[in-house]
């Protein structure tokens, strides 16, 4: 916990991350780009699927309880990410390169949908379109961000990789700590 403007104690947000098992090239060329590009979260957080978003004012051990029995029986996801697309965020002036997945798309979606069922349902924010992704690049100047973005996709990239996990993680504002990782079936 951490306290924020005026002494006011901020709680943790819950979130539920998938880090992907990449090859060593392509988890170099994302922390690479990231170095450069994604100042405000490149040491806050790994390369990662977000399944969950942030949850507060929800008790840990039955966040935890229900993504432990969602995923019980999960079993990975196989991803190839060939289109690096602009993404924005109307909750702050930033926008974002989201790299997102050609195969594995609609597994990464129906992971997401399966953990806002029951206990989270309520926090489902259904009108916001989920778009799985890996956020490489944050700034506030759009032209920026569709200037990597077009660069990207005229490289023809690729990168692939296996979601074999997901960890449940608290995010005070200034980093995540990682709780929990659940494993999947192979």
């Amino acid at each position: 916990m951490r306290t924020g403007w005026q002494g006011v104690k901020l709680l943790a947000m819950l979130y539920t991350l998938c880090y992907p098992t990449l090859s060593d090239k392509d988890h170099e060329f994302i922390r690479s780009f990231r170095r450069e590009h994604d100042l405000p979260f490149r040491d806050v957080v790994d390369h990662h699927f977000t399944v969950v978003f942030g949850i507060s004012d929800f008790p840990e051990d039955t966040y935890s309880e229900h993504v432990r029995t969602i995923l019980q029986d999960q079993k990975s996801i196989d991803f190839v990410c060939r289109y690096a697309a602009l993404g924005d965020d109307s909750d702050s002036d930033d926008f974002y390169v989201f790299l997102t997945p050609d195969e594995g798309l609609s597994d990464i979606c129906r992971l997401h949908d399966k953990l806002y069922s029951g206990k989270l349902k309520q926090f489902h924010r259904i009108e916001i379109p989920y778009i799985p992704h890996i956020g490489i690049a944050t700034m506030p100047d759009a032209r920026r961000i569709q200037f990597l973005c077009d660069e990207l996709n005229a490289s023809s990239f690729s990168i692939g990789g296996t979601l074999e996990s997901a960890t449940i993680c608290a995010y005070d504002g200034t980093q995540v700590v990682d709780l929990e990782r659940i494993e999947f079936e192979t």
